[in-house]
């Protein structure tokens, strides 16, 4: 299936000779492309009224399937095309701006029948409006999930719609887009580069045209990196050359090609877009021909792999040097827009692995990370017994590795959570499940990792980082993942997460103003206690852990109940403790801990949707309300995260480097030692 536009084009040639009402299109190249390879091609599209001849036909006499070609009212997209002695081409387009949405294709446009008949077509998605390609991608994946979809892009809003692109291109099979709109992407004309700066895009397959300098293919299942040739032959008119060659890439998957296979019949068919004007020539084109010409293209060639940048260009990134505290603030005010990405980027592959997962007979998931992995997973797992229906645990990594492996229920799938992928016990953990025939699935933020080396089934995480500073994107990121896989389990993510996006954007407004008062109190503390129940637990000792890294505090933390059998005998009049406590199972014992807090005299905190009636917290830090509780841990974790920030502030924090080299170089050996040993 090929999706894009259809319009006319009146030609202007360097010696004044003009070309009228040449029929073009991305759709019509690209389905023009795809046909000498591939006989079961359909094209969806609109065409306006004014458009010559009968379409329809037309097409079945090429063999073209119609059926998702929707008439409109009104004219087609019109162009001007004006070519100079040197080469280059001006688009002057004659169809007024506000059109544009009328003729942009429709999700609704496309055959139902194309999508239901239970095979897994392959859908190119040409260059159209942002919010079109959006809207056709969720469409395709929502009625044919196992579809491959190939993804063009638009050079008009490249540089406008940098992280929504981004995150359409992680929800694609392959990403097609040209030197230029790379350039636009990532800000700077470095083909090789840009592919390392895509690095954390989970996207199987980057393809970068070139123009007459062929493609660059990455395959980053297989790690193989290969420049295509250009095909040769006579250039007569390079309209239309990228999206042939997109039509004879996407018809390569559909017949089983690797990448790299695929793009070998892409230049064909753009060589033979560029040796005529208009869409002529590739109508002519006749499979013996084409499958001859294939045979006698140059071998591609293999090149180094890209290096993985691990500050990918970011909007802001490029505005200065900033301090630590700095990239923190900023690193928190995107995690709205970074939650928002992730789940449409994660929603095909959590997807894919949530079926993967139930056809296998899974009924035991075991959560296992350090630090900030270690909270997620215990974050998340109340998300995973209440809609995935299976018993769902996390355990520390080494307690995992060393003291339960051997104890783990059969039918149990084993989610090992590292961002860098280099943690050495939960590297062991991997090793150790795999040892004893249990699945192992690793979500890591480097496909390439060691981590990721160990595992069945590696879901990706793209999180865009500013610089060095304490985790809190990464730990979102990681979180929202687990969230979402056990909701997908049961079919119910997009209602669960709908208003995620937009209930973090106030919660990170409406605490704010009460988050950096209370830093300005709390920065002479010489401790501050953090206090949580059931998932919110977790979320405490992230609270706990950022203090450490940020303003590098002492905190402790402890559960809700065990305060009241522990901390409160060394609780003093003015002690800083605070309660993360949304409303749910464990709110009304919350209110009686926070009576007992205001009787000594402690500086209570209170981090909640709702407020108790019979009791009044010092402080109040609002999350915005509308959350089940399994899934609060999301929205809890914003002002604690900038409580550190606040902290880190106050006290002038400078640095959250290490004192040494030699100092950040043994805690890192220390924690990614990878040993192996033998559990109890």
């Amino acid at each position: 299936m090929v999706v894009g536009n259809l319009t006319i084009d009146d030609v202007v040639l360097p010696d004044g000779t003009t070309r009228m009402a040449s029929v073009g299109g991305n759709s019509l190249y690209a389905a023009l492309g795809a046909r000498p390879w591939q006989p079961s091609v359909g094209i969806v599209t609109r065409r306006g009224d004014d458009f010559p001849g009968d379409l329809a036909a037309e097409l079945a006499e090429l063999g073209i399937a119609s059926a998702g070609v929707v008439a409109v009212a009104g004219p087609t997209v019109r162009n001007w095309v004006v070519y100079e002695a040197n080469g280059d081409r001006h688009w002057i387009y004659r169809t007024p701006r506000e059109r544009s949405a009328e003729v942009a294709v429709q999700a609704g446009d496309l055959p139902e029948a194309w999508l239901s008949n239970g095979s897994a077509p392959v859908v190119h998605v040409a260059a159209m409006p942002i919010d079109a390609a959006e809207a056709v991608v969720d469409a395709v994946l929502r009625n044919a999930p196992e579809a491959l979809i190939s993804l063009d892009t638009h050079e008009d809003y490249v540089a406008s719609y940098r992280e929504r692109l981004r995150a359409l291109a992680a929800r694609v099979e392959a990403f097609l887009p040209s030197r230029s709109e790379l350039a636009d992407l990532v800000g700077y004309d470095d083909p090789i580069r840009a592919l390392g700066d895509l690095g954390r895009l989970p996207t199987p397959i980057i393809v970068i045209k070139m123009g007459a300098d062929g493609v660059l293919v990455w395959n980053r299942r297989r790690g193989v990196l290969h420049a295509v040739p250009a095909g040769e032959g006579d250039v007569v008119d390079v309209t239309g050359a990228g999206d042939g060659f997109c039509g004879g890439f996407a018809a390569g998957l559909s017949l089983g090609d690797t990448p790299v296979q695929a793009a070998q019949r892409g230049v064909v068919s753009a060589a033979y877009a560029v040796a005529s004007f208009g869409s002529l020539g590739l109508a002519l084109v006749r499979r013996e021909e084409a499958e001859a010409r294939l045979a006698a293209q140059p071998a591609p060639r293999t090149l180094p792999l890209p290096d993985h940048d691990p500050a990918p260009a970011v909007p802001g990134a490029d505005r200065g040097i900033k301090s630590p505290t700095e990239i923190m603030r900023e690193e928190i005010a995107m995690i709205p827009e970074l939650i928002q990405a992730q789940l449409l980027a994660l929603a095909g592959p959590l997807g894919e692995l949530a079926r993967e997962l139930g056809r296998a007979r899974i009924r035991n998931v075991y959560l296992a990370g350090c630090g900030d992995s270690a909270f997620a997973g215990a974050a998340a797992a109340l998300a995973f017994r209440k809609h995935s229906g299976i018993h769902a645990e996390a355990v520390e990594a080494l307690e995992l590795a060393r003291y339960r492996i051997r104890y783990l229920p059969q039918a149990s799938a084993v989610v090992c959570l590292s961002f860098s992928g280099k943690v050495g016990r939960t590297i062991e953990v991997a090793v150790q499940a795999r040892r004893f025939g249990h699945r192992v699935v690793a979500v890591t933020g480097d496909a390439d990792s060691p981590l990721a080396r160990e595992a069945d089934h590696v879901v990706p995480l793209s999180v865009p980082t500013l610089g060095y500073s304490p985790g809190t994107s990464t730990y979102l990121a990681m979180l929202l993942s687990l969230m979402q896989l056990a909701a997908l389990w049961k079919g119910e993510e997009r209602s669960l997460f709908d208003r995620v996006p937009e209930l973090a954007r106030q919660t990170l407004a409406a605490s704010d103003g009460p988050v950096s008062a209370l830093a300005q109190r709390l920065s002479k503390s010489s401790w501050i206690a953090f206090l949580g129940a059931g998932p919110n637990l977790a979320s405490a000792a992230f609270g706990a852990a950022k203090l450490f890294e940020g303003p590098q505090m002492l905190a402790t933390v402890t559960n809700l109940e065990e305060w009241a059998h522990g901390e409160y005998f060394v609780t003093r009049p003015e002690a800083p403790v605070v309660v993360v406590a949304p409303s749910g199972s464990s709110f009304d014992r919350a209110a009686e801990i926070l009576a007992e807090l205001d009787f000594l005299g402690a500086d209570s905190v209170l981090v909640s949707d709702t407020a108790p009636a019979s009791v009044h917290p010092r402080t109040l830090i609002p999350i915005a309300p509308g959350l089940p509780e399994e899934l609060t841990p999301i929205l809890a974790a914003l002002p604690l995260s900038l409580l550190a920030f606040y902290l880190a502030k106050a006290r002038s924090q400078a640095s959250f480097e290490f004192p040494s080299p030699e100092a950040a170089r043994e805690h890192y050996e220390t924690i990614h030692r990878a040993t192996v040993g033998e559990p109890a």
